[in-house]
């Protein structure tokens, strides 16, 4: 099994934060139905953007609470954080995407694996003498799926504030990984996993559970290896699930438009390849083999 994430102190902090900030929205009366989701006829997020960042100065630290722990359960290891070293935490300060200085990307950009993006929200936290920088996502749909961020731009574990938008909206908060269905629609420019809001419900109410006092964090590692390998090569991914396409007997109802292409080329590939001699087969893959990047 490889290593899927090595949990710190500060972990702790924001599992139990944006666990509160989310039993916080989803349970008291506030303004988040009043916010406008159209600027000047597009979509955005910049009101969001200001609702959180208000809200986020006004609460800069976890609530008192009846847990005495904080536990992860990754890579088939324990580890846990008292509650109370947890409530030395404090957010100083919310960054807007304007806010973000040349200094502070250069934070961002040594945290990320990924290319680099401004963050819907970053975050300086401090602990005593020790200070944290977080950057956070913020998704709102009307329904459930969506397109997430570009492939390139993806950080696994990144925390997201996920807002569905109804007469009464819902929260629910955690890495983005979780966030992440099985597909990965077909890419116009940069390919963008598909993410869900319930993906994100169902895996708090599956591994985000509640024990002798403790809120613990699982992971289902075989799950979130698979989507990082998604992320990491996408194209392997597209091509396997492209390759089912082309093998399968029947046609499926509700087809992706291209699948009919796909099929196609396929043909015209086919009878190309067999039409060809044994040495321009050869050629043929070895040719396209020294093309792949």
């Amino acid at each position: 099994m490889k290593f899927i994430k090595d949990v710190q102190l500060i972990d702790g902090f924001l599992l139990l934060y944006f666990f509160q900030l989310e039993e916080n929205l989803n349970n008291n009366q506030n303004d988040l139905n009043s916010i406008k989701f159209q600027s000047e006829e597009s979509n955005t997020d910049e009101f969001l953007k200001l609702f959180f960042k208000k809200y986020i100065e006004k609460n800069k630290s976890i609530n008192d609470c009846s847990f005495s722990e904080v536990s992860f359960f990754f890579n088939n290891q324990k580890k846990s954080f008292p509650t109370q070293k947890l409530s030395r935490f404090i957010i100083d300060q919310v960054f807007l995407p304007e806010d973000i200085t040349e200094k502070l990307k250069i934070e961002i950009s040594k945290n990320k694996n990924s290319v680099y993006t401004n963050p819907d929200l970053y975050l300086k936290i401090k602990n005593g003498n020790n200070i944290y920088y977080e950057s956070i996502e913020l998704k709102s749909t009307k329904d459930n799926h969506i397109p997430g961020s570009s492939v390139q731009q993806v950080s696994p574990f990144e925390w997201v504030i996920f807002i569905k938008r109804d007469k009464k909206p819902k929260i629910t908060t955690g890495y983005y990984i979780n966030s992440i269905t099985n597909k990965l629609p077909f890419p116009d420019r940069s390919p963008r996993p598909q993410i869900g809001f319930e993906n994100l419900v169902d895996n708090n109410n599956e591994n985000r559970v509640f024990n002798n006092n403790s809120l613990i964090l699982k992971s289902d590692d075989y799950k979130t290896l698979k989507k990082i390998e998604l992320i990491n090569d996408w194209q392997e991914f597209l091509t396997n699930e492209w390759m089912e396409v082309i093998i399968s007997e029947n046609v499926k109802k509700n087809e992706k438009w291209f699948n009919n292409t796909l099929r196609k080329f396929s043909v015209k590939l086919i009878e190309h390849f067999i039409k060809s001699s044994d040495q321009e087969k050869n050629t043929l893959i070895n040719k396209l083999k020294s093309l792949i990047k």
